[in-house]
């Protein structure tokens, strides 16, 4: 099935983008290790160069700020690619597993002697960064035009269409998000998640449970995807 990148353009949760295939065949080529729940594959400051694929499992790239925060960058699953072949001065990126995963590490010879073999991963790889960057263009327009309490609102809008499963006049998005978690994807404050997430359940527009966020009131949450604030 041909990879419709407008779908970037509407994606909620940064995870994974342009899947890369073809470099399944050429893991030999490469270093494969395994990692438990937890671990860490690369610490902030960390400057060996290498291009990171996820065979199976997945996990996050973060960030850490000069003031101690962390910062999400994007979780990334089976057939995902995580870029540390360019080093930088001051990288405070780093990369854990949020589940029991297998990665594939190419250094820039070992993709030079793929990219003779098979000229096409290097389109592959491109179309991997460019979904990446249409993703944050359009986090960068939705800061621009709408007030943070409106974001929420939307993200919650655009996990309901793109991952609600409808349960009975309701629908159900079964993600584990932590108020956190939507704080880092967002770059909203905590405080304010907090206050979007309590109006929208006094307003029964929404039902927040353990690993699950019930959708009420499609409709209403729509149209509030509209408004200049919330609040």
């Amino acid at each position: 099935m041909k990879y419709d990148f407008s779908d970037e353009v509407s994606r909620t949760i940064p995870d994974t983008f342009y899947p890369v295939e073809r470099l399944q065949k050429f893991t030999h080529l490469g270093i494969v290790k395994s990692y438990a729940k937890g671990s860490a594959i690369t610490l902030p400051g960390d400057r060996e160069p290498m291009l990171i694929y996820v065979l199976s499992g997945k996990v996050q790239n973060k960030m850490v700020t000069e003031d101690g925060r962390e910062i999400l960058h994007y979780f990334c699953g089976k057939n995902g690619i995580l870029c540390k072949l360019f080093p930088m001065k001051h990288d405070n990126s780093y990369i854990t597993t949020i589940e029991k995963c297998s990665v594939c590490f190419f250094t820039e010879a070992q993709l030079k002697v793929i990219f003779q073999i098979d000229d096409d991963i290097f389109f592959e790889i491109l179309k991997n960064t460019f979904s990446k960057s249409l993703y944050y263009m359009m986090q960068t327009v939705e800061m621009e035009l709408y007030n943070p309490t409106i974001r929420i609102v939307r993200l919650i809008y655009g996990l309901c269409i793109s991952n609600g499963i409808p349960v009975g006049n309701s629908y159900e998005i079964r993600l584990e998000l932590s108020q956190r978690t939507i704080s880092e994807i967002s770059g909203v404050h905590h405080v304010t998640i907090s206050k979007v997430l309590g109006y929208l359940e006094k307003q029964k527009i929404i039902e927040k449970k353990k690993g699950k966020i019930i959708i009420h009131d499609l409709d209403r949450l729509k149209e509030l995807t509209f408004e200049k604030h919330l609040f």
